[in-house]
C-alpha cells in the first residue's frame, strides 16, 4: 500500500512535462509556457508561475483524443501566455507549475522581445467589453457575451469579471474567492447549453479602456457556450462581496466591511436554423475539409484507407460523422475517430478525423463525392454548405477474383487458406504469460514479507 501512494503520488510528474515557446519574440507576441499530460481524460487544475516584468494574459487548452490499434491515447495541452511590456531581454529563472496540487519544475530561461512584428495579430487578445450602460461607475461587475443572438447550436462566448477603475480611491480584496464563484457558476451556467471552458484556476489581471476610462479588470470565469434546444438563454443577475478597506480617523487604523456588486442580467436570443431535412442533425459553425487517399489505384477486394478530416470553429466534440449509404460498389467499415479541439477565451476550434477502410467490389473509376459528402450550417454566411470529398478511386480488375487482390499477385489473408487445419488447438500465450507475470508477484510479495519479519 505504501508504494502504492508513492506510485499515485508521482503520477502527475511521470505523464506531465513543461514546453516553453520560442525565445525570440516581437513585443506584440507571447513568451508560452505549456503544460502536457500524457494519458490524463480529465483536465486538472493547473496553476502558471507568476514572472517578474512579464504579464500573464490569455490561457489556451487543447485535448487530443487518438484511436491506436483500438487504445484510445489522450494527451492534454494547457498554454499560458506571458506579454512583456518594453522591449528587452528578460531572465526567467528555474520554476514551478502547480498541476492538481503537485509541483512541476522547469528550467529557466531567457526571452528576447524586439520591434513588434507587425503581420501578428492575436485573436485571443481580441476581448469584448461590458455594454455601456454602465454610467462610468467606478467598480462594477459584469457577465458579459460576445453576442446577443445566436443559432441553435453556435458558440458564444461568456465572461464574468470585475472591473475597478484605476482612479477609483478604493481597496479591495477577495472575500471568500471559491465559494462565492462556485455559488455564481450554479446560478449563471444554462442547463440547455453545452459548456467548453478554458479552466481559470486564478484570477487573470488586465489593464483595458472603456469609453475612454481606464479600468483593471479581474476576469474571474471565461467559457463557450452551444445552445442545445431553441429556448432563449437567461443569464441571471449575480451578486459578489468584496472586502473593501476603508481608513478611520485614527492614523494608521484600518477597518474592514463587506460590500456588494450586482452584475446586469442578459438574455440571448436562440435562433431556429432555416428549413432543410437536417436541420435537427447537421452541425452549425465555420468548416473546411481536408482529406488524405493511401492508394488511388486498387484492384476489387483490396482494402484502402481514407481520411475525411472536418476542422473550424465550432462544437468539435459534437461533429457528426459523414453518413454513408449502402452500395453495392464499396464496402465501409466503421470509421477510427480522432479529436483535436483547441478551447481559448473567444472561441473553440479544432478538427475530428474520420479514418476509414474502403473495399471496392467491382472494376471502374469512382468519384468518391459520391459517398462523403458533409452538410453543415453556416451561421456567418447564414446558409447550409456541403464539404465533398475531390479524390477518386480506380479499380482494375475483374470483380471478386481472388487471384488479383493485390498488385503482387499474392492473397495476402488468403493464401493457403484450403491447407490451413481447424481441427489443431491453438496456445494461448497470453494468458501463459499473465499466470507466469502473476505467480511471479506472489512470490515477491511473499519475499518481501518475509525480509520484514526478519
Amino acid at each position: 500500500m505504501c508504494f502504492l501512494n508513492i506510485s499515485l503520488a508521482q503520477d502527475i510528474t511521470s505523464t506531465a512535462t513543461i514546453e516553453l515557446g520560442s525565445r525570440e519574440l516581437g513585443i506584440n507576441e507571447p513568451f508560452i509556457i505549456s503544460a502536457v499530460l500524457k494519458d490524463v481524460e480529465n483536465r486538472p487544475p493547473v496553476i502558471f508561475p507568476d514572472i517578474n516584468g512579464l504579464e500573464k494574459r490569455s490561457r489556451s487548452a487543447t485535448s487530443t483524443v487518438n484511436t491506436i490499434d483500438g487504445k484510445k491515447i489522450v494527451v492534454q495541452t494547457i498554454n499560458q501566455e506571458y506579454y512583456a511590456g518594453k522591449i528587452g531581454q528578460y531572465e526567467i529563472p528555474d520554476f514551478f507549475v502547480l498541476i492538481n496540487g503537485v509541483k512541476v519544475r522547469s528550467e529557466g530561461t531567457t526571452v528576447s522581445f524586439g520591434v513588434p512584428e507587425s503581420n501578428v495579430i492575436n485573436t485571443d487578445e481580441i476581448t469584448y467589453l461590458p455594454e455601456p450602460e454602465l454610467n462610468g461607475e467606478d467598480v462594477f461587475l459584469s457577465v458579459k457575451t460576445d453576442k446577443r443572438s445566436v443559432y441553435i447550436r453556435e458558440g458564444f462566448a461568456l465572461g464574468i469579471s470585475l472591473y475597478i477603475a484605476e482612479s477609483a480611491p478604493v481597496q479591495m480584496e477577495f472575500y471568500q474567492f471559491n465559494i462565492q464563484l462556485q455559488n455564481i457558476l450554479k446560478k449563471i451556467r444554462p442547463a440547455n447549453c453545452w459548456e467548453e471552458n478554458v479552466g481559470i484556476e486564478e484570477i487573470v489581471k488586465r489593464q483595458v479602456n472603456i469609453k475612454g476610462k481606464k479600468y483593471t479588470e479581474y476576469n474571474m470565469y471565461q467559457a463557450q457556450l452551444f445552445p442545445i434546444t431553441l429556448q432563449d438563454v437567461v443569464l441571471p443577475s449575480v451578486v459578489l462581496n468584496m472586502l473593501v478597506i476603508e481608513n478611520k480617523n485614527a492614523v494608521n487604523v484600518q477597518h474592514k466591511v463587506i460590500r456588494s456588486f450586482r452584475s446586469l442580467p442578459r438574455l440571448i436570443r436562440v435562433k431556429s436554423l432555416p428549413k432543410h431535412p437536417l436541420m435537427d442533425q447537421v452541425a452549425v459553425g465555420q468548416y473546411n475539409m481536408a482529406e488524405k487517399l493511401s492508394s488511388a489505384l486498387v484492384y476489387p477486394g483490396e482494402s484502402v484507407r481514407y481520411e475525411f478530416k472536418i476542422q473550424g470553429l465550432g462544437n468539435i466534440a459534437a461533429i457528426p460523422a459523414p453518413v454513408i449509404e449502402l452500395n453495392s460498389s464499396f464496402d465501409f467499415y466503421p470509421p477510427e475517430r480522432s479529436q483535436e479541439i483547441k478551447r481559448s477565451y473567444s472561441k473553440v476550434s479544432g478538427e475530428m478525423t474520420f479514418d476509414y477502410f474502403v473495399v471496392p467490389r467491382k472494376d471502374g473509376t469512382f468519384p468518391l463525392s459520391r459517398y462523403f459528402q458533409w452538410i453543415y450550417f453556416d451561421p456567418v454566411q447564414e446558409r447550409y454548405d456541403t464539404l465533398r470529398s475531390a479524390k477518386k478511386i480506380e479499380v482494375k480488375g475483374e470483380d471478386y477474383k481472388l487471384g488479383n487482390i493485390s498488385l503482387s499477385g499474392s492473397m495476402g489473408l488468403y493464401d493457403n487458406l484450403e491447407a490451413l487445419d481447424s481441427t489443431k488447438e491453438s496456445f494461448n500465450y497470453k494468458g501463459f504469460f499473465k499466470a507466469v507475470t502473476n505467480a511471479l508477484v506472489i512470490i515477491l510479495v511473499l519475499a518481501m514479507f518475509w525480509v520484514f519479519r526478519k
